[in-house]
């Protein structure tokens, strides 16, 4: 009896003592039952067992209380990249998936904005595509450094036998990139390793000498004509604001709060069509994020003039001149309300908010997107 126990791996007896405590792991338990089945069924149905070769994509997990999915900008943009993956079979000749890592609460669907997708188990694969002798796995930056001990025996013996196992991380946030140690672990792992970016700023010739693995820049799925833009007298007077974070966040926004006639609004608890209609009435946005973020680019694209804080991680150069685009949030803070004021005048909003919009548009082009990600398929990286 002792021998039997001993048998027994801490992973199974941490799995039963979370089952015994917590409601929200029984009711995780019970709904990932139902998932596994339609996950096993849909792969069945849409995949084909022979194939060999495959690009996966691994995407975050559901919430854990709720099943939910976790709707943001990084998840939209994997989910977007995978589908105009999947629509160029003609280019790289795999068949294309989408799945959570090992150990992630399981997830069928996204259902907070709109995509064909399904979400698959990494797990499924070994078993379905024994015979596969291509893979190219993509992973977001910040799941990095866990994916390797997030194998299996079984993932690690069916990724061994591969002719070509290549790796690519998917930078979308450049402060979320694994330190260059975690990228030489997974050179070790895997035939090739390259890096693909979001973001102009951080797909250079730095960037290439310092992480030493070839860098290509997919952008975003971000484009002006997945908007609706309304004109200065269409707008209310409305400020949409990121939900991020900020040590002087509520300071601004009460000063914010003294203009007479301004309604604001925190961004938050909305599906992304929701997201869009909001942002298409507002006139203003501001972002306490990444700076050059979906919170100021696609207000933008729906007319709006966006007003951030100036930061060498995500911005060109080219922004820094924009006077809606500070240097500090203190100078936000001391400028914004005076600044708001004197911009809501039709002509000068209208000339500022053409120039904001023009220039977001050199970088965000679906045309210039798909061209991209089809190079990249092609081993045509921006920096070899």
């Amino acid at each position: 009896m002792k021998q039997q126990i001993s048998n027994i791996s801490p992973e199974i007896i941490k799995k039963g003592y979370r089952l015994i405590k917590y409601k929200n792991e029984r009711r995780k338990f019970v709904r990932e039952i139902g998932i596994r089945m339609k996950q096993d069924n849909n792969l069945q149905r849409n995949y084909k067992p022979d194939g060999s070769k495959l690009v996966v994509f691994i995407i975050p997990g559901s919430d854990w209380a709720t099943g939910n999915d976790k709707i943001s900008g990084g998840t939209m943009s994997i989910v977007s990249i995978c589908e105009e993956t999947a629509a160029i079979q003609d280019v790289h000749g795999a068949q294309t998936i989408m799945c959570t890592m090992n150990g992630d609460h399981l997830l069928l669907k996204h259902t907070m904005f709109s995509n064909n997708t399904s979400v698959y188990r990494f797990d499924q694969l070994a078993d379905y595509f024994a015979n596969a002798s291509e893979i190219l796995i993509h992973l977001p930056e910040f799941l990095a450094e866990h994916f390797i001990a997030s194998l299996s025996l079984t993932d690690k013996k069916w990724l061994q036998q591969m002719q070509e196992f290549h790796i690519n991380i998917m930078n979308q946030n450049i402060r979320l990139m694994p330190d260059t140690l975690v990228i030489e672990d997974l050179k070790n792992e895997a035939d090739m390793v390259t890096i693909t970016t979001a973001h102009q700023k951080y797909c250079s010739q730095y960037y290439r000498d310092y992480f030493k693995v070839p860098l290509h820049k997919f952008s975003v799925w971000i484009s002006p004509e997945q908007y609706q833009f309304m004109s200065f007298k269409e707008k209310q007077n409305l400020l949409v604001v990121s939900p991020d974070p900020h040590p002087m966040k509520e300071i601004i926004l009460e000063q914010l709060r003294g203009i007479n006639g301004l309604d604001i609004k925190i961004i938050q608890n909305l599906t992304y069509d929701e997201y869009k209609a909001l942002v298409s009435h507002a006139k203003w946005s501001l972002t306490f994020g990444e700076g050059l973020d979906g919170y100021l680019i696609e207000p933008v694209f729906s007319g709006a003039i966006g007003f951030a804080v100036y930061n060498d991680q995500f911005f060109t150069p080219d922004f820094k001149g924009s006077p809606t685009i500070y240097n500090s949030y203190e100078e936000l803070k001391k400028k914004l309300v005076v600044d708001i004021k004197s911009l809501d005048y039709e002509p000068i909003y209208t000339s500022c908010q053409q120039q904001q919009f023009q220039l977001c548009a050199q970088y965000y082009n679906k045309e210039q997107y798909r061209k991209n990600i089809a190079a990249f398929y092609k081993h045509g990286y921006t920096f070899s």
